[in-house]
């Protein structure tokens, strides 16, 4: 949109809207500068940082397989490990969320982003199992600042009428970091070379990987050093100088002018929707204080009318996280066994599970460990994660046209047929099929559920709403994990029929929200 038509739109308005002692709304002038690099450049980083959310919750999938000869694992200690930042995620993220509404956006992403990478980095030399699996709980105690924050920090930057195809867009990233973890790990972890650096310690590839997933937070995080805070929270601060300073520098980098240009000297300020103008962080010396002070301003998701359609949604969030991402952690470490299946006749899931069980306990009479991931787990995994980006494109297109509760329905019971189906099918390429979907369509509902939570809670209870909603779907990751390190060893068919009828429940749950 061009910054001549906006203005034509805003001077269309009735002269109250435009009197300069009353300022101007902050979305009209959003409206008045126009969609430029500024957006592009919020688009991009908030892309990235996501990314790298994805890249280090999930690629510790491919980490798991081959670190397991290094740290000796079973495969309880591959669920441990890959629940950890996880958990660490469930822990940290509604006060991040709380604290990003109360000091601002850009500084929570920002140290949080560096403290996570930082902690990313020192994991490559760590070579005991149990303090890895710690410093990878602080990664995602940490990553959660972009996980809770990303997206508001986003939003703010874009028109109500741009916000949706902006957190779309941004929502792609997630299928391109499910295709950029297994292409970068085919690429590192094809070489065969290990450094000594004492006896019992050696750099090998696998810990270079997770440099590589890193990355884009890093990136993410210079990006974010060229930018302004978000003038949105800045003016809920009543920080009404910083705003306008922001504003007018987006309308420096769009299009060349000052504020003033655009006959824009004063910005709208944000009524105090709790009555109070002071910051609850600031001012406490008191951690019980903080706490009671948050406790206060959710204990109202918690009481009727909303009591009963949010604790259905977060039930929903837990199952769509158990499945997408609890199945998807393993989704390597058996593609990889269905690789390695040397037998002749035609098998299911179960059955190759199975004969691997006994090929892992002749190797290890043997003293024999296989951290070896053969190709076709690789070129799996990326179908999978092209079959996400793909299926991002093609929801904000279905979406539409049956409805958010048809789509999370359908998705849902859709899913949960493929997870049954798993059970008996033989033929190579439907099993590809049925687990892709089976973890798609989930992954797809989580946006789609996280957009309905925001309608069904009033305006001031939204953010907190979807940051626990989502932190606790998160907590499916953690028990659908554990419960695959559990029992497909043993009990494979139970397995997956435990995450098919959990997706069932979810989607019949589904036809009782309001949406």
């Amino acid at each position: 949109m061009s910054a001549e038509s906006g203005q034509q739109d805003v001077e269309s308005k009735p002269k109250s809207a435009r009197d300069p002692n009353a300022g101007h709304e902050y979305e009209e002038v959003l409206e008045l500068i126009g969609f430029g690099r500024v957006q592009w450049i919020v688009l991009f980083a908030a892309g990235l940082l996501i990314m790298m959310v994805i890249n280090e919750t999930m690629g510790m999938s491919y980490i798991t397989i081959v670190s397991q000869c290094d740290f000796e694992m079973s495969s309880m200690d591959k669920a441990i490990m890959s629940a950890a930042s996880f958990i660490g995620i469930f822990c940290s993220s509604y006060f991040l969320g709380y604290l990003s509404d109360t000091i601002g956006r850009r500084p929570v992403l920002i140290y949080t982003t560096i403290a996570g990478n930082v902690l990313s980095l020192c994991s490559t030399v760590i070579p005991s199992y149990w303090p890895y699996v710690f410093l990878r709980f602080g990664v995602g105690f940490f990553i959660a600042g972009a996980s809770s924050t990303t997206y508001a920090y986003l939003g703010e930057f874009f028109t109500p009428r741009h916000r949706p195809i902006a957190i779309n867009y941004a929502s792609l990233f997630v299928g391109i970091s499910t295709i950029y973890v297994p292409a970068t790990a085919w690429l590192v972890l094809s070489m065969n070379w290990s450094v000594g650096i004492t006896d019992d310690f050696s750099f090998r590839p696998w810990r270079l990987l997770t440099i590589c997933y890193l990355l884009p937070g890093v990136i993410g995080t210079l990006l974010l050093w060229s930018l302004p805070e978000s003038p949105k929270i800045l003016m809920s601060l009543h920080k009404t100088e910083e705003a306008f300073a922001a504003v007018d520098w987006i309308a420096i980098t769009n299009s060349g002018k000052h504020l003033h240009e655009f006959k824009v000297h004063k910005l709208k300020t944000e009524p105090n929707l709790d009555g109070e103008g002071e910051n609850i962080l600031l001012i406490s010396k008191s951690a019980f204080t903080t706490i009671k002070k948050m406790w206060k301003e959710t204990k109202p998701l918690l009481k009727r009318p909303h009591l009963i359609n949010f604790l259905i949604s977060c039930t929903i969030m837990c199952g769509l996280f158990f499945s997408s991402s609890g199945m998807g952690l393993w989704y390597p470490e058996i593609q990889n066994r269905l690789g390695s299946n040397t037998a002749e006749d035609s098998m299911t899931v179960c059955q190759v599970i199975d004969a691997s069980i006994d090929q892992m306990q002749a190797n290890t009479t043997n003293k024999i460990c296989d951290d070896h991931i053969n190709t076709k787990s690789y070129i799996d995994t990326i179908t999978y994660g092209s079959a996400l980006t793909v299926g991002y494109i093609l929801m904000g297109l279905v979406i539409n046209t049956i409805g958010r509760k048809a789509s999370i329905f359908i998705g849902l019971s859709l899913a949960g047929a493929c997870a049954v189906a798993l059970i008996f099918i033989k033929d190579e390429v439907v099993i590809v099929v049925c687990f892709c979907l089976y973890l798609v369509l989930p992954g797809l509902c989580v946006s789609i559920l996280s957009g309905a939570v925001v309608d069904l809670v009033p305006t001031h209870l939204r953010g907190k709403a979807v940051c626990i909603c989502l932190m606790l779907g998160r907590t499916g990751s953690v028990f659908g994990s554990n419960i695959i390190g559990v029992l497909l060893d043993y009990y494979c068919s139970l397995t997956f029929g435990v995450f098919s009828g959990f997706v069932l429940v979810c989607a019949s749950l589904t036809l009782l929200l309001p949406i």
